[in-house]
């Protein structure tokens, strides 16, 4: 039911930035976080509120819609074009949304952007990623996936698998349940 609830918002989302309908309120009711480190996630330490109640009697869908796109201008803001919305829902304690940073040429670097509701409150780790997947969601717990690279591997090519990091909301912050795998390139394997 989530996975469909958020298709739906995606689309929708998707067909109001391409009319224009909320881009502009969306991008200006968002501010670029600094990050931070807490629990094992990283967290702005002034972090915007892209959340809203229903305006004006908005349905669910269109209220969902909006928060998405709201999430979604935080996203931008840093940098970053949302790559990945399946994993973001504004109901949920943690949601995410991957992120391609704005200015790559080849797909790379990628981060993830963790929310409590609608309100940004991480990123995964300290420094971005070659490619991260969102795996699954509960309303407290979200997985990622980053692909695995050795020493020699070219940055299409990613040799060594994948590692599956999964982060839940303990109530008062983001803790990282996995180890995350190494951003250093010598490594034996890394996400880069």
């Amino acid at each position: 039911m989530t996975l469909r609830r958020n298709l739906a918002a995606s689309m929708l989302v998707g067909a109001l930035g391409f009319t224009g309908g909320l881009t502009a309120a969306a991008s200006a009711a968002s501010a670029a976080p600094a990050a931070s480190a807490t629990s094992g996630a990283f967290s702005p330490a002034a972090a915007s509120s892209p959340g809203g109640g229903e305006p004006g009697g908005a349905s669910a869908a269109q209220t969902a819609a909006q928060n998405t796109a709201k999430a979604a201008s935080v996203v931008r803001a840093a940098g970053y074009t949302p790559i990945s919305l399946a994993g973001y829902d504004a109901g949920n304690d943690l949601s995410v949304i991957v992120g391609l940073l704005s200015t790559s040429g080849d797909g790379h670097p990628q981060r993830a952007f963790l929310f409590h509701h609608s309100t940004l409150v991480g990123y995964d780790a300290p420094q971005p990623s070659a490619t991260i997947r969102w795996i699954w969601s509960t309303d407290r717990e979200i997985a990622l996936q980053y692909d695995l690279y050795r020493p020699g591997d070219p940055m299409c090519c990613p040799s060594a698998g994948g590692a599956t990091v999964r982060f839940a909301w303990n109530g008062a912050g983001v803790s990282r349940l996995d180890p995350l795998p190494s951003a250093d390139t010598s490594a034996v394997t890394s996400r880069r």
